[in-house]
């Protein structure tokens, strides 16, 4: 009714493979006498700290406790992502611990990018990505096309964005992009990120910074300029008594508040 007599991918787990989706072959083909589906994608399982996920060994989460526990829906896909779909999965709360930092230094790009001037550009079904798209840009967006193109290589499709962000940081602090170069670099991500669904999204607002924790950020910068490293390192913890981060670039300092945990 909803798909059709032939549809194009069918999902699973591997343990479904026989006998349950060899008899919805079995019994769709019977009834229409046309091909059911044309791809078949079959997961392998989800394993907890290494163990199989069960309510009996009390290590049985779904999304809500996650949520509920302070992770976002971005870390939570981030580690999802991290694998293979046809390798186990190893779920661990150290896993988005780390998602957490690497979805950090991406949303730092992005904020490097629109600082510089970067802009959007409308979407399309194949949006077009500039001329002024870097060397290494361009070189990015092929290796990530390459890898989700392998049987949906997400691992190495999650390492080539970061070949960028990793390459974008090194160029700009050596040159400051221009305008043109941030909006072009930005398209680039936003083409892989039609697959990935990571960074933050396009119209998504700046947070708006406490004056408190501004004053803070702006004494410490002073004190990391007259070499007093004890004044920036009570400064840091100051800040992130209220909930904020500093992280510190060549570029100088900046804030973020403080994932809960």
């Amino acid at each position: 009714k909803y798909l059709g007599e032939s549809f194009d991918l069918h999902t699973g787990g591997i343990d479904n493979l026989f006998p349950h989706h060899e008899n919805e072959i079995a019994q769709a083909e019977a009834a229409t006498g046309k091909p059911f589906v044309r791809t078949w994608l079959h997961c392998a399982h989800l394993r907890v700290n290494g163990e199989k996920m069960s309510k009996s060994l009390g290590n049985f989460f779904t999304l809500r406790d996650l949520l509920d526990k302070g992770y976002t829906g971005r870390e939570i896909r981030y580690v999802l992502l991290g694998a293979h779909y046809r390798q186990p999965l190893n779920f661990t709360f150290d896993a988005l611990a780390a998602a957490r930092i690497a979805l950090g230094r991406l949303d730092e790009f992005v904020a490097r990018l629109r600082a510089a001037g970067a802009t959007e550009i409308p979407e399309s079904r194949n949006p077009e990505i500039p001329d002024s798209a870097s060397k290494w840009a361009r070189e990015g967006l092929a290796a990530f096309s390459a890898a989700i193109s392998d049987d949906l290589g997400t691992p190495a499709a999650i390492a080539a964005v970061h070949g960028i962000v990793s390459a974008g940081n090194r160029a700009f602090d050596a040159a400051s992009p221009d305008a043109a170069t941030a909006t072009a670099v930005l398209a680039v991500l936003r083409r892989c990120d039609r697959v990935l669904n990571l960074l933050p999204a396009a119209d998504a607002a700046e947070t708006l910074i406490p004056a408190e924790v501004q004053t803070l950020a702006d004494e410490r910068a002073a004190a990391r300029a007259a070499k007093n490293w004890a004044e920036s390192d009570r400064l840091r913890a100051a800040i992130a008594a209220l909930g904020w981060e500093v992280r510190d670039s060549k570029a100088g300092q900046t804030l973020r508040p403080l994932a809960k945990g």
